[in-house]
């Protein structure tokens, strides 16, 4: 059988284990949505998202790290690897950026990708908790996030309010049956 069009070309970034965990079961997800149609993926994940294809361009124990002082001691790795990721990811020219949680490391890499290649369609898939603090940080979003996919079926009408990118609900697949 045919191959149906191009190979798409999906960059996805996480930052952490339980962003390994939703990103794996998306990619499954892409892959089942395609067809014959090719999907590749490149980006940064750990082993979940690398048995299911996944080329992640460095572990992601490397910036796996949770609390202030272990945070401060890897934050100059930390910061190497956002300027690794936006390299990576400029280079390989993905169709789709798709960030998953963990906003400290994964909104630094996609405003360094769009300054790049500012018609890349990017979306973040979980809603970072705008509606509980930092909401400024909704309509700073708008500048390099195109769509929203969110985990709680009130983040919509959050977005919406706070000024925030378009925000879809789509549910949590960790707790959800499908």
């Amino acid at each position: 059988m045919s191959q149906a069009g191009p190979p798409l070309n999906v960059a996805i970034v996480v930052g952490e284990h339980s962003g390994d965990q939703l990103g794996f079961k998306l990619m499954r997800a892409l892959g089942i949505a395609a067809g014959d149609r090719q999907v590749r993926f490149i980006g940064v994940g750990g082993e979940a998202m690398e048995a299911e294809g996944l080329s992640s361009i460095f572990p992601l124990h490397d910036i796996s790290v949770m609390g202030i002082l272990p945070v401060i001691a890897r934050l100059p790795t930390i910061l190497a690897r956002i300027r690794q990721t936006v390299a990576a990811l400029v280079e390989s020219r993905p169709d789709v950026l798709v960030i998953i949680d963990s906003p400290d490391f994964t909104h630094p890499v996609t405003r360094g990708v769009r300054k790049i290649l500012p018609r890349l369609p990017v979306v973040d898939y979980v809603s970072p908790s705008v509606w509980a603090w930092r909401p400024g940080r909704a309509g700073a979003m708008r500048a390099y996030v195109d769509r929203v996919l969110a985990l709680l079926p009130f983040e919509p009408a959050a977005h919406q309010r706070l000024g925030g990118p378009p925000c879809t609900y789509v549910g949590h697949p960790l707790i959800e049956p499908g």
